[in-house]
């Protein structure tokens, strides 16, 4: 069953909103007394039938549910029940004078958070401040694993359709995962089928000074930091020449590096420096052969 939209009980979100499920006023009162007497702003209702619970759960926002075990026409069971039918992520402790331990644990494995004996003060304040926290850590991972599928999805939408070649692969230069653009730069219709059929990624290291390739490990570049000119083979054996950026990704101490990197295609751009330098030697050529006659 889903809750109707919970509205304000209280006006200041310090003070601890606590369901009370108990058929007795005076235990309702001690358990909100002793409480306070802790340190909490609590403001609480007591309610004691199954309609009540239902009516305060739907219009009411609660921290935390205590529900006494054994009450006339309700009893803690039957509360437990209607707290799970809207899965609220708070605790719901269980407190009794009368109530076997293996009820109790039965009842801890059917989704109680706690249990505690009447009259035991010493663990029931102790026994709430835990299951609060926990309540908040809870919500905390679930706050912090959100943002990361939301960063996932971003990144994942940039990776899929970024126009630039993205990749990632192992400290060996394995592939592990490529974008589309850069199975189209080299040749292939998809990246499952660039990744199957180049396994690994081998640049070819253009040094600047003689104009020579030698053949060079994405580690070894990452290691560098340093953005390179590089040249690949297609796959129908012609060549790719692309700047390429590498960097190395770690975790945690635990877990191995992997690489991740930017092939940019300038096999244009390379052709048309060529063309322009040859075009100037030409130039040049004509200007001393002129000069001569």
């Amino acid at each position: 069953m889903e809750p109707a939209e919970p509205t304000p009980l209280f006006p200041l979100e310090s003070d601890l909103r606590v369901l009370i499920v108990e058929d007795s006023k005076i235990e309702a009162k001690l358990t909100a007394n002793l409480l306070k007497k802790n340190g909490y702003n609590v403001v609480h209702k007591r309610v004691e039938t199954e309609e009540e619970m239902v009516k305060a759960i739907e219009e009411h926002k609660w921290d935390i549910v205590i529900s006494d075990f054994q009450m006339p026409d309700f009893d803690g069971s039957g509360a437990l029940e209607v707290f799970q039918r809207y899965d609220l992520d708070i605790p719901f402790i269980l407190v009794s004078g009368k109530i076997g331990e293996e009820t109790a644990v039965d009842l801890v494995k059917a989704g109680a958070h706690d249990y505690i004996m009447k009259g035991n003060t010493a663990r029931l304040v102790p026994a709430i401040q835990n299951q609060l926290q926990d309540a908040a850590n809870r919500r905390e991972n679930q706050r912090l694993e959100q943002r990361i599928k939301e960063s996932e999805a971003q990144y994942r939408g940039f990776f899929e359709n970024a126009r630039i070649g993205i990749f990632r692969c192992s400290d060996h230069g394995i592939l592990l995962d490529a974008n589309l653009k850069i199975a189209e730069d080299f040749g292939y219709d998809s990246p499952g089928e660039f990744i199957k059929s180049m396994e690994a990624i081998k640049p070819e290291v253009l040094d600047q000074e003689t104009n020579k390739a030698r053949s060079s490990h994405l580690l070894e570049l990452a290691n560098d930091d340093t953005q390179v000119e590089a040249i690949f083979h297609r796959k129908d054996g012609s060549i790719l020449e692309a700047k390429v950026n590498v960097w190395a990704i770690q975790q945690d101490s635990d877990k191995p590096v992997y690489l991740e990197g930017v092939v940019e295609d300038i096999t244009e751009q390379k052709a048309t420096e060529r063309k322009l330098r040859e075009m100037e030697q030409l130039h040049e050529t004509l200007i001393d052969f002129t000069s001569n006659l």
